[in-house]
């Protein structure tokens, strides 16, 4: 039996309360692909095995070694480690009108936008260091921090030279 490997997301389930994930293969390249539970292709169950019950996270994207059950009717999880991805930091300024600094990794992309941010968590430093502080899918964390204050607070100078106040954050 040979391990495969894949990327899936647990869930609890419902009929027993612990954490499953499933996947499907791909019918080209014969890969396991991890998939949501109402996914219309043909998906097998993952469970955990009991050396990665109690520590593994619920919703978290993992990497993991899969050993087929001994009757193929699923997988037992024998390894997993949180994926973790490369952020690229990128601002985005068309004077006048768009102030951003962009921090894209995987699939998913933080903003800071302090002047057309929708939430205090894309208007405000502080909010958006928050968002990518608790992110646990981002490699080098530290780093990409400090890259991000930079490329904020030179955004921030850029706004103020063109004429944009910038309200300052209440210490508490």
């Amino acid at each position: 039996m040979a391990v495969e490997t894949s990327q899936i997301k647990f869930t609890k389930s419902d009929v027993t309360g612990e954490l499953i994930g499933f996947v499907s293969r791909h019918s080209k390249t014969k890969k396991l692909k991890g998939v949501r539970e109402n996914s219309a292709f043909g998906k097998k169950i993952c469970v955990l095995s009991e050396e990665l019950k109690g520590r593994i996270m619920e919703n978290v994207l993992y990497n993991v070694e899969l050993k087929p059950m001994h009757r193929g009717n699923g997988y037992v999880v024998v390894a997993a480690t949180p994926a973790r991805f490369k952020a690229e930091i990128q601002p985005v300024i068309v004077r006048k009108s768009i102030y951003q600094v962009c921090v894209s990794f995987g699939n998913k992309t933080i903003y800071y936008d302090p002047k057309d941010g929708r939430s205090p968590s894309s208007q405000t430093l502080e909010g958006t260091l928050k968002v990518i502080k608790e992110r646990q899918d981002i490699e080098d964390i530290e780093h990409v921090v400090e890259q991000f204050i930079k490329k904020a607070k030179e955004l921030n100078d850029r706004m103020e030279k063109d004429g944009y106040i910038i309200p300052k954050t209440k210490k508490k």
